[in-house]
């Protein structure tokens, strides 16, 4: 029969080198806190997970919501009397006699599933009371050391602050991560003592009090990098810069071309699909997602938002915003949250976007703002033409529909519609609605009957203009 295996994460500490008032494990680390990455390494192989957090938590639990992982148990440690105290607060929040439990620290963004799938095979296999992931370090500074005997056995767990010369030459150390038997773990935790250089209970202490009954204890060594703490914000950097090469590597062996990883900036929560081409200085942030053939960047910001297939997003920056398939985005563009541009649509250069929905085929090629707007299908938007949303009081919306053209440097001003073919001449201010295929010139804009449909001839290339018939007789 198959153990049961739970995890219990310890939060609690205050990580004062931090220098920070947000706890340490919510500080972001590639695009997530950092205990949320320690909970998705360890939700894949754990039935229950129960993190152990201090009495001021409400941060935490909002936090850890808000990234989708508000699934966990959280047990309250009253004060901070070191990991064993922690590790029984937790294993009296799972409630549960038998199986075994994995005892991770909060602070571990690095840490993978399948390091922890091996510690635990390791453990059960063989019947071991604690299994313990180990790593060489090149200074274990700090770290606590692993102390084996004459044939390679685990004897102990020594603290830094309480190893002798000799221990601290030991360049094995303690990952903080293991693989207890519940019962086994939870006998030894009551022996516990705080006779130590800090007067705390030490969780690896654990590991010399079950050798002593007999027990099996073994240590794992892995690669560094699963034992990587973060209890600085030069740390952080660093686990940071490791996470994004290691998200980097992964998108490419899938299919992403990704021209130069050195300078490329890809949050692990980022979903990519192949054939996505990604060039220099592009920053793909938060809950975003790049759909088939697009092409991101150079210089690209994107946040929580999506590229749909064969799009091209180039100098820009995006922040919650769609964009549909074959759109064209950039150079030097601003798309803020709200904003959906339909199949084939094109915003160029210095162009800013908010609450927009542009359709299909539709043109806004440069120097325009739109804002709290709904421009229909294959509507041409002259350069330095403004939305006018906002009246000193409140937003409004503009809307105009299929096929209309607005000439160069017209100020709509909200709210208003403009309708199907309609037209308005350049530097006209139009205050009111403009009927279906009707001109607006002037200023203020007098409407013109049948005049307006500007379209019929053929659409506007992205980049130019029809030639003007404000002139005709």
């Amino acid at each position: 029969m198959t153990e049961s295996i739970s995890a219990i994460v310890l939060a609690a500490g205050f990580g004062r080198r931090m220098q920070s008032d947000l706890p340490k494990v919510l500080h972001q680390c590639a695009g997530k806190p950092i205990l949320a990455h320690v909970v998705d390494a360890a939700s894949p192989l754990a039935g229950r997970t129960v993190v152990v957090v201090p009495p001021e938590h409400g941060a935490i639990r909002t936090v850890m919501a808000e990234t989708g992982l508000g699934h966990v148990t959280y047990a309250i440690q009253p004060k901070i009397k070191g990991t064993a105290d922690a590790a029984r607060i937790g294993l009296e929040a799972l409630g549960q006699d038998s199986g075994r439990v994995m005892i991770l620290p909060g602070d571990h963004p690095l840490l993978e599933s399948r390091t922890l799938s091996e510690l635990i095979d390791l453990a059960t296999s063989t019947g071991s009371a604690a299994a313990v992931l180990s790593c060489r370090m090149r200074d274990p500074s700090g770290r606590g050391r692993i102390v084996r005997d004459a044939d390679g056995s685990l004897l102990r767990i020594i603290e830094d602050r309480d190893a002798d010369e000799d221990q601290r030459r030991i360049d094995e150390v303690n990952g903080g991560i293991y693989v207890f038997d519940i019962q086994r773990l939870d006998a030894a935790l009551g022996k516990v003592h705080s006779e130590n250089s800090q007067g705390e209970l030490y969780l690896p202490d654990v590991i010399e009090l079950l050798r002593d009954e007999g027990e099996t204890v073994l240590a794992h060594m892995t690669h560094g990098h699963d034992c990587f703490g973060v209890n600085s914000r030069t740390e952080l950097s660093e686990a940071a810069g490791l996470l994004r090469d290691r998200t980097c590597s992964r998108l490419m062996d899938a299919g992403v071309t990704i021209v130069d990883p050195a300078t490329t900036y890809i949050d692990a929560s980022v979903r990519i699909e192949p054939d996505v081409r990604i060039l220099p200085f592009t920053f793909l942030e938060g809950d975003t997602r790049i759909e088939r053939g697009a092409e991101i960047g150079p210089h690209a910001r994107l946040v929580d938002s999506t590229v749909e297939q064969g799009a091209t997003v180039t100098y820009a920056v995006v922040r919650s915003s769609s964009i549909g398939p074959r759109v064209s985005v950039g150079p030097f563009v601003s798309l803020r949250p709200g904003t959906e541009l339909g199949a084939g649509a094109h915003i160029g250069t210095f162009v800013e976007t908010k609450k927009a929905v542009v359709g299909e085929g539709s043109k806004v090629p440069h120097l325009s703002y739109v804002g709290d707007a709904e421009i229909g299908r294959d509507v041409n938007v002259g350069a330095g033409t403004i939305t006018c949303n906002w009246d000193g009081t409140a937003k409004h919306r503009t809307v105009v529909e299929d096929e209309a053209y607005i000439s160069s440097d017209t100020m709509l001003v909200a709210p208003i519609r403009i309708g199907k073919r309609a037209a308005t001449g350049a530097g006209s201010v139009v205050r009111d609605d403009v009927p279906d295929g009707a001109l607006a010139v002037g200023v203020p804009a007098r409407i013109l009957e049948g005049k307006g449909d500007r379209m019929k001839k053929g659409r506007a290339a992205p980049d130019e203009e029809p030639p003007s018939r404000d002139n005709e007789r």
